[in-house]
């Protein structure tokens, strides 16, 4: 999955038109979703489950090499020799080789009558082997053990469930929301064994018996293995790279091996001592690497956003963060829902995790991605009721009418985005791609992650320096509205008088006021960078700090100017529209820095305010040019 989404990313780059790709891959199949693996034993058709097709591949020049196995890696070659003899010279060489079951040391776990459950072909022979059976054993009670026991039950099957530990998805889940997980897991008819280890699988004439440490054996007509996962790190070991003791490849904040030009992304890759097995940090970091690759300055990939959102047998799971981490929990629970907050010392929100129904979920995920502070009436709320606020504060994106804009610079509602999301397979990046929406500002991008149901801790580009000019802005307006003039000299002795000739000698107001109205002409490009497709140079959020950095100046142009004086008639109605447009804009700055909290409180009364103010300071731009033309025909004029 995560060598697919590289792929992908890898086409929508600067570089990829001076690459030459070549993809390599064991199994007969381009990338495909592993996620939904269990819905293969419904449908049956691995291509549903594929990403891009093999003539994608080709559209795109790339070398898709399937059925083919890289069984040697010579890095001072820079050579990769494969299965069918083939020898590939590289420049780049990227491992995205993930990883496969881990087998416990059970006795019998080669019979005919065992399989594993981690690709296309895994559920192809249990499919096969089901026929005609009654009772399938999983050995594995994690995340992965219960995707297998779903399977199984779609195919009719009784379904037991094995774990050695206390309780249910022990690395995700802490008690009381596993117990919550088992009641109704059982209450759909899966049996449950929790605190079993599995020691024997012993053959009999009519199937299996499962032989554990503790207590009466399970008798079954085949075992499926899903006890966790071991990463693919055999091949760069012989290389020479550095891996851990447990596998892994050693990589770097930036997935760099220890041997340079050889990076590795995905479950195979041992970063910071730890190997991320989820999607999100996955896709993370094959968009890091394609970043670097590009030669962009990235900030070393640290820290990555493990928050999930699942239907587990039917049941919502919900982890933001680290479920387990150490703080202050805030719990709330009834006989159907579990909800925990992991509250810091500083009242920050470190984590969270839910079973059941939870309206505030991508709300509480959204304010956990942006390091929002939790209030100590909130808490007593969430204690109290579940939620942070009455109502369960605002809608979350899914809920929204179809006619609702979400992106405001692109007029993309919430309908176009839903339409794509399948399209897309609920990948943020490609669904902007597709849309347009989140590509011009970015802050709209939380709203994109909310809907996909993907974790966003990205703050939109340049939101801090947006924040502060837009403020130095705001308060250079309020100073031109509020303070007093500077007075005239009253002598010509005087120092000031050298200065003041600024507001009264022609030649040189003439030459302020034209390089005032050059400063207001540069700030228009903004315009050009948000209306017109062609003029795409540059990231938007950069050419809106550019504009409001122009603003601030032309502020400063209009005091050299003007000296902050009002005049009458024409000149007063031109002052006030001019420092309007300024105030306006300032206020719209700020609002539009602030949107990039997701969906925050913050952001979510910016993202209601910030097209309002928007709007006037562009309906307040039309009678300037009208205004300033007059003003300068009444300089030469008369």
């Amino acid at each position: 999955m995560v060598g697919g989404k590289f792929c992908e990313y890898l086409t929508q780059s600067k570089v990829f038109s001076n690459l030459e790709v070549t993809v390599v891959g064991k199994e007969p199949y381009p990338a495909y979703d592993r996620i939904n693996l269990s819905s293969y034993v419904v449908h049956q058709d691995a291509r549903q489950l594929i990403f891009k097709s093999a003539e994608w591949y080709q559209e795109k020049g790339i070398t898709l090499l399937t059925n083919t196995e890289a069984i040697e890696i010579a890095p001072d070659l820079k050579c990769v020799t494969l299965s069918n003899g083939q020898k590939l010279n590289y420049d780049v060489l990227v491992l995205a080789t993930g990883s496969r079951p881990f087998v416990p040391p059970i006795e019998g776990k080669d019979s005919s009558k065992v399989f594993l459950y981690r690709n296309i072909s895994d559920l192809a022979k249990i499919v096969a082997a089901a026929k005609e059976k009654e009772r399938a054993a999983v050995i594995g009670g994690g995340l992965l053990g219960l995707e297998a026991a779903q399977a199984v039950q779609k195919l009719g099957l009784q379904a037991s469930v094995i774990e050695r530990a206390s309780f249910l998805m022990p690395r995700q889940l802490n008690q009381p929301a596993s117990s919550l997980l088992r009641k109704s897991i059982e209450a759909q008819g899966i049996e449950l064994f929790l605190n079993k280890g599995s020691t024997v699988i012993q053959e009999e004439p009519n199937g299996l018996t499962l032989e554990f440490d503790k207590g009466a054996p399970l008798s079954c007509d085949l075992v499926i293995i899903s006890a966790g996962i071991t990463p693919n790190s055999e091949l760069a070991k012989e290389a020479g790279l550095d891996t851990g003791l447990r596998g892994g490849i050693v990589v770097d904040n930036h997935f760099e091996t220890s041997h340079p030009e050889i990076f590795a992304i995905g479950e195979c890759a041992l970063l910071d001592g730890s190997i991320y097995g989820l999607a999100a940090p996955g896709y993370a970091m094959a968009r890091h690497l394609v970043a670097r690759l590009e030669g962009q300055r990235s900030k070393p990939f640290t820290n990555p956003d493990l928050s999930t959102r699942l239907k587990m047998l039917g049941v919502d799971v919900v982890t933001i963060g680290d479920p387990l981490e150490e703080g202050r929990r805030v719990e709330f629970e009834t006989d159907e829902v579990y909800r925990m907050l992991i509250i810091g010392p500083k009242g920050e929100l470190k984590g969270g995790l839910g079973v059941g129904s939870w309206p505030e979920g991508g709300k509480i995920q959204s304010l956990y991605a942006t390091r929002q502070l939790i209030r100590k009436k909130e808490e007593e709320y969430f204690a109290a009721e579940g939620l942070l606020l009455p109502g369960g504060g605002e809608t979350p994106v899914a809920q929204w009418p179809d006619d609702r804009i979400v992106c405001n610079c692109m007029g993309v509602n919430k309908g176009q985005l839903v339409s794509c999301l399948k399209k897309c397979r609920n990948d943020p990046q490609l669904l902007a791609n597709e849309t347009g929406a989140s590509t011009v500002c970015g802050s709209c991008e939380p709203l994109l992650h909310e809907l996909c149901g993907s974790p966003n801790s990205t703050k939109p580009k340049g939101s801090k320096a947006l924040l502060t000019f837009s403020s130095l802005a705001l308060l250079a307006a309020l100073i031109t509205i509020l303070a007093p003039p500077p007075a005239m000299a009253d002598s010509v002795e005087s120092w000031w008088y050298q200065v003041d000739k600024f507001w009264r000698e022609s030649v040189i107001k003439q030459i302020t006021g034209f390089s005032l109205m050059g400063i207001f002409l540069i700030g228009l490009l903004l315009s050009l960078r948000k209306r017109f497709k062609w003029f795409r140079f540059g990231h938007f959020a950069h050419w809106r700090i550019f504009h409001t950095i122009f603003g601030l100046t032309s502020l400063v142009a209009l005091f050299v100017h003007t000296g902050f004086r009002f005049g009458h008639n024409l000149n007063f109605w031109l002052m006030l529209t001019f420092v309007g447009l300024n105030l306006l804009g300032a206020f719209a700055g700020i609002l539009a820095a602030l949107e990039g909290a997701g969906t925050s409180r913050t952001a979510l009364t910016a993202r209601r305010f910030r097209p309002i103010l928007t709007y006037a300071h562009l309906a307040l731009f039309w009678p300037l040019p009208v205004l300033l033309t007059f003003h300068i025909l009444s300089v030469y004029l008369y």
